[in-house]
């Protein structure tokens, strides 16, 4: 599995970004979208420029920032208008902005919540959205964690989405003689409202060091970004209150009990056939490329011109895991990837679940 970043520098990094995060209630017909005004000498030649979007904030002058694609994406989505056609407007930024505001004027009004960091505004959200921060998250969960002599596996940050993945000492057992599995947890989050806190099993195997996410479906605790209405930001304290329910989570999901029944899975799956006909299905099913499957193929020392072979869903799954280490795949495709194995192992029928 990939390593991701080093601990100490991503939490600082966390703490050193959360002093530049700003969140604004803001009414919907308040805002205005214009041309950045602030484009360097080479923004100035790139294809697609994204509008700033315009409101009163905190500060004198109100707030004067770009909007991030996903931002862009969310205030369409308020709007009730397709993405991709402004999109494909932006390189003509006069004809975005006038298409945005005149549905502002259009569109019945209603409050917003807009999170912004240092350069751009980051997400254009419901003022029902509840904020589970990733330094909240981050500092609890190591905390808890530490405590229970967990080794952390994988650690990664980017701003708004956070993965954190461990195992514990006492959650080990074997597939078969010395095919090794060490139970563990991976918790995610995400700031900009495109992913709930999500705690789930996590099963990392020595041999290769691929790592498994048991499917959501099973064993998981989910807490959406979504709560009461909110009026004072000073005052919002909801997210103090699910911490304590994160730790008690975290504690489930280590239990032992749940560890054996996963573990007595991948077992159970080294007898459940497969062949190519079915794997095909299943990788177009989940939007695999034809360039994923060569690679997860050659995982299983098979070629992608057999017209024919069998396997069983214990290999498969750990092509498709191991295959999620590669260098050249991406964080969020790794993890796609580590789900997709999990789902093998653990779903009745892979191809009735679409995991995105």
């Amino acid at each position: 599995m990939k390593k991701g970043e080093p601990l100490k520098p991503m939490l600082q990094k966390i703490d050193e970004d959360k002093k530049h995060k700003e969140d604004y209630l803001v009414n919907l017909k308040s805002l205005k979208c214009k041309e950045y005004a602030f484009l360097s000498t080479s923004e100035v030649h790139v294809k697609e420029i994204y509008p700033s979007l315009k409101f009163d904030g905190s500060t004198k002058n109100g707030v004067d920032k770009p909007m991030t694609d996903h931002a862009l994406g969310q205030l369409c989505n308020k709007l009730e208008i397709g993405s991709s056609y402004i999109r494909k407007c932006l390189p003509f930024p006069k004809l975005v902005n006038y298409n945005l505001n005149k549905w502002i004027e259009i569109v019945k009004d209603r409050d917003l919540m807009v999170r912004c960091n240092e350069t751009n505004v980051r997400a254009v959200l419901s003022n029902r959205y509840k904020r589970l921060d990733n330094d909240l998250v981050a500092h609890h969960t190591l905390d808890k964690l530490m405590d229970m002599g967990a080794e952390i596996k994988e650690s990664y940050y980017d701003g708004d989405y956070l993965k954190l993945t461990a195992v514990t000492p006492e959650l080990k057992g074997e597939v078969k003689k010395d095919d090794v599995i060490q139970g563990g947890i991976t918790i995610t989050n995400s700031e900009i409202g495109n992913q709930t806190l999500l705690i789930q099993p996590f099963l990392y195997r020595l041999v290769c060091t691929n790592g498994m996410v048991v499917p959501s479906i099973l064993n998981r605790f989910y807490q959406k970004h979504l709560g009461k209405v909110l009026i004072d930001l000073e005052r919002d304290t909801q997210a103090i209150k699910i911490i304590h329910k994160m730790k008690k989570q975290i504690e489930l999901v280590n239990d032992p009990k749940v560890f054996q029944e996963n573990l007595q899975k991948l077992k159970d799956a080294e007898q459940v056939k497969t062949n190519s006909i079915k794997i095909v299905k299943l990788f177009k099913t989940h939007s695999v490329s034809d360039y994923e499957k060569a690679e997860i193929y050659a995982k299983l020392n098979r070629n992608i011109s057999e017209p024919y072979f069998e396997t069983d869903h214990y290999s498969l799954a750990n092509a498709v895991t191991n295959y999620a280490n590669s260098d050249d795949v991406s964080e969020d495709r790794s993890r796609f990837l580590q789900e997709l194995g999990g789902l093998i192992i653990f779903a009745h029928n892979p191809n009735a679940i679409k995991l995105r």
